[in-house]
């Protein structure tokens, strides 16, 4: 179809996501328990959703091949490259972002004149399902969106079906794992942004301990209750400001409010399961017995709580980097300070492990922090503070995934380089 073509069709549904932002943040929230202000106003909100969208659809008249000069005398050949869409992909979406996710794969996927299909995580699909709807109710030609729920088995269908030429996948790395053995049967490509333990860097000379201290803590106990995948659980800290920056975390665990998401007071989520409140209860039993010091919570709320899916936000020291909560992704309410004495020290803890998502580093000086950010091997650095956006490059290396979404990066991921050669003596 005609880049002006697509563009038009994307632009009313834009506007209809919009219009249903109220709807669709409600939805979130009953979804998987995301405080209502955050599900309303928020990177993951559908206001959010619908910029996603629009970004993308700025895209589809600007995906342009490239021309390549007479390379040598011996042949008047000319070069040219096309991008073409990939063709069928199937997007499948975890269960923290679900709105968010679907805009970010729908809309790069459309941008560049694929068909779709979409599974949304098996906890969370009433929010999906009304993007669907919309996305269904338009002006889009019959088959090129697609909508199925289901758990693992689905999703194992679609990463192994022949017709299906690629998989873009967000969620654990060893749900990742599975989908690239199977889309290798027939050299599917692939985008998977997986897991994380990344690395929040603290130096002595940082600007302020306490901002430094309360947003890492921040990020792991309100919000998600550190189910983001991006979310620094390594705090790696300068040896002479630990005891600052443990009291800065108890102060700011101080701020958490469980309960009620539609109540404007509730700043965090429930985990998402049973299953995995045990998983992440049994993480802080290695801790102890490991010899980690659990300076406060990792416990379950008592009272009216006692029976939903809470933890008491965890915060550990003497921490050593081949523990298992240093190096496993634990997706809950669990911060891990690690000291460290020197740059180089630092940057080395930050590096020693098997993911590579995203981190960020607290220091005044400047020259400092884009030589660590350079440093250190992760598909983003934040520099005094870290967000994700969608017209720039997210994803990771090593065991946090293979590719990037967001920008530029998602439509090269969306399409395929084809490259024509013409004879001008022919």
């Amino acid at each position: 179809m005609p880049a002006h073509d697509r563009k038009r069709i994307l632009q009313p549904l834009i506007e209809r996501v919009y219009q249903a932002e109220e709807e669709l943040a409600l939805l979130q929230t009953l979804d998987n328990g995301t405080p209502y202000r955050f599900s309303r106003h928020s990177r993951l909100s559908g206001k959010a959703a619908a910029d996603i969208l629009d970004h993308y659809a700025g895209w589809c008249d600007k995906i342009t091949g490239e021309t390549y000069p007479q390379f040598t005398a011996e042949a008047n050949l000319q070069y040219l490259s096309f991008r073409e869409p990939i063709g069928v992909a199937a997007a499948i979406i975890a269960f923290n972002a679900p709105l968010a996710m679907f805009a970010t794969k729908v809309g790069a996927a459309l941008a560049s004149g694929c068909t779709i299909v979409v599974k949304p995580s098996e906890y969370t699909n009433i929010a999906v399902s009304r993007m669907a709807e919309i996305f269904a109710d338009s002006d889009l030609p019959p088959g090129v969106f697609n909508f199925i729920t289901g758990g693992s088995r689905a999703g194992a269908a679609l990463s192994s079906h022949p017709d299906v030429d690629k998989v873009s996948f967000t969620g654990s790395a060893s749900v990742g794992e599975q989908i690239l053995a199977s889309s290798g049967q027939n050299m599917k490509r692939v985008s998977l942004e997986l897991g994380g333990k990344s690395a929040g860097i603290v130096f002595d000379d940082a600007r302020s301990i306490e901002v430094a201290a309360k947003s890492l803590m921040g990020l792991c106990s309100t919000f998600l209750s550190g189910q983001i995948c991006s979310t620094p659980s390594r705090a790696i800290v300068h040896r002479s400001k630990i005891d600052e920056f443990v009291n800065f975390c108890s102060e700011q665990v101080k701020t958490v409010k469980f309960g009620d998401p539609f109540d404007a007071s509730t700043n965090t989520a429930p985990i998402i399961s049973e299953k995995q409140v045990n998983r992440i209860l049994n993480y802080i039993d290695s801790g102890r017995s490991e010899g980690a010091t659990l300076c406060f919570g990792g416990d379950r709320p008592g009272g009216e709580l006692e029976n939903g899916n809470w933890i008491n936000p965890a915060l550990f020291v003497d921490v050593k980097n081949d523990m298992r909560i240093a190096r496993e992704e634990i997706f809950g309410p669990v911060l891990c300070v690690i000291p460290f004495d020197t740059e180089e020290e630092a940057v080395a803890i930050a590096n020693d492990s098997e993911y590579g998502l995203a981190g960020c580093i607290y220091t005044a000086d400047v020259s400092k922090a884009f030589r660590v950010a350079r440093a250190v091997r992760s598909g983003s650095v934040g520099i005094n503070g870290y967000a994700s956006s969608p017209h720039s490059p997210m994803g990771g290396i090593r065991r946090s995934g293979i590719g990037r979404e967001g920008g530029w990066a998602a439509i090269d991921a969306f399409t395929e380089i084809k490259t024509v050669v013409l004879n001008m003596d022919g």
